[in-house]
């Protein structure tokens, strides 16, 4: 993969959650940068925790709470509705994911 190309998610919504499918594979690596993805959106970040093959970052979008996630061993992306008026806004943050440029 060319090293400027620009990655970017297909969002699915569900009922309390977010799928998202980068339209390349990403290393274990680039997702524990996964703070920078978020400077030119109208999401939050907050404290981001990281294990052997899990990321977990916080996230706020319109004042309610998510939870960014990637696994490495099945390289699966979601976004977790935090709450239930989080929930009711999953197909805002839809939108925000799906314009987010990963670099």
């Amino acid at each position: 993969m060319n090293q400027s190309a620009i990655n970017s998610f297909i969002v699915q919504v569900e009922p309390k959650q977010l799928l998202l499918t980068p339209l390349w594979p990403m290393r274990f690596e680039q997702v524990q940068q996964c703070k920078l993805w978020f400077a030119q959106s109208s999401i939050k970040i907050g404290t981001l925790s990281y294990g052997a093959d899990r990321v977990e970052l916080g996230l706020s979008f319109a004042n309610e709470a998510f939870t960014f996630c990637y696994e490495d061993y099945s390289e699966s992306f979601w976004v977790t509705a935090d709450s239930s008026g989080s929930a009711m806004l999953l197909s805002e943050l839809a939108k925000e994911f799906s314009t987010l440029r990963i670099g």
